[in-house]
C-alpha cells in the first residue's frame, strides 16, 4: 500500500515538474539568444563601462553613507524597544511582540551593514583610496558591534534565561542552548526556509553566470564560487540532519 502511494504521488507530481523544467529551459534559451545579440552589438561593453564609472563615483563614499543610512534606524529601533520595555507592565503580549519585532529589525539592519561594508571594502581596492576606505570600514564595524551588543543585552533583559555575550566566541552555541523547545523549533523553521531560499538563489545566479559566460569573457571562476557555496549549503545541511537524527535516536 505504501509503495502504491509513493508511485501515485510521483506520477501526480511528475508532469508539473517536467513543465517547470521545460519552462526554465525555454526562458534560459531566450535570455541567451538576446544576450548574444546584445554582445554582438557591443551593448555589454557599454554596460560594463557605465558600471565601472558608477562604481568609481560611489565607492569612496559608499561605506559611510550606507552605514549611516542603516545604523541610525537600527539605533532608533533599539531605543524605541528600550523605552517600551521600561514602561512595560509585564503583561501586555502585544507590547512584548512589538519590542521583539523592533529588536529583530534592528539586528537585520546590522547584518546589512556587514554585507554592504564587505562589498565596498573589496571594491575599494579598485575604486578608492585603500587606507581611507579600510578606516571607514573599521569605524562602521565598530558601531555595528556596539549596536549588536545593545540588542543582545536588551533581549537578555527581556528574557533573563538567555545566556551569552556578543563578545563571546561561543555566543551562538550558548544562546541556542538557552533557548526553549519552541524557540528551537522556530529557529529550525527559519533555517529551513533560509536553506530553500539559498538554493533558489544559487540556482538563479548559476543560470545568469552561465548565460554571461556565453556572451562575455567572465571565465569559470564566478561559476565555481557559486557552486562551492551551493555545495557548502547542501553538504552542511545534510550532515547536520544526519547528526541530529543520530542524536535524537539515542
Amino acid at each position: 500500500m505504501m509503495n502504491d502511494t509513493v508511485k501515485r504521488d510521483n506520477r501526480k507530481s511528475l508532469p508539473l515538474f517536467l513543465l517547470v523544467i521545460l519552462l526554465f529551459a525555454a526562458l534560459g534559451g531566450v535570455a541567451g539568444f538576446f544576450s548574444a545579440m546584445a554582445a554582438e552589438r557591443g551593448a555589454l561593453d557599454v554596460i560594463w563601462a557605465g558600471l565601472d564609472r558608477l562604481m568609481g563615483i560611489i565607492t569612496p563614499w559608499a561605506i559611510p553613507v550606507c552605514s549611516t543610512v542603516l545604523l541610525i534606524p537600527g539605533f532608533a529601533l533599539y531605543r524605541s524597544a528600550k523605552k517600551l520595555y521600561a514602561a512595560w507592565d509585564q503583561e501586555s503580549e502585544d507590547t512584548y511582540q512589538r519590542m521583539e519585532d523592533q529588536l529583530s529589525y534592528a539586528l537585520l539592519l546590522s547584518s546589512l551593514v556587514v554585507l554592504t561594508d564587505l562589498f565596498f571594502l573589496a571594491a575599494g581596492f579598485l575604486y578608492a583610496n585603500i587606507l581611507i576606505n579600510a578606516l571607514c570600514f573599521l569605524v562602521s564595524m565598530g558601531f555595528m558591534v556596539i549596536l549588536e551588543q545593545k540588542l543582545i543585552d536588551q533581549t537578555r533583559r527581556m528574557n533573563p534565561e538567555k545566556q551569552g555575550s556578543v563578545y563571546d566566541v561561543n555566543f551562538q552555541k550558548k544562546w541556542l542552548e538557552s533557548c526553549d523547545e519552541l524557540e528551537r523549533a522556530q529557529i529550525g523553521q527559519a533555517s529551513f526556509r533560509a536553506y530553500k531560499v539559498a538554493n533558489g538563489a544559487c540556482a538563479a545566479i548559476w543560470v545568469v553566470l552561465v548565460i554571461l559566460s556565453l556572451v562575455a569573457d567572465i571565465g569559470l571562476l564566478p561559476i565555481l564560487v557559486v557552486m562551492l557555496l551551493w555545495g557548502v549549503f547542501q553538504v552542511s545541511y545534510t550532515l547536520e540532519c544526519i547528526h541530529i537524527s543520530h542524536r535524537s535516536s539515542k
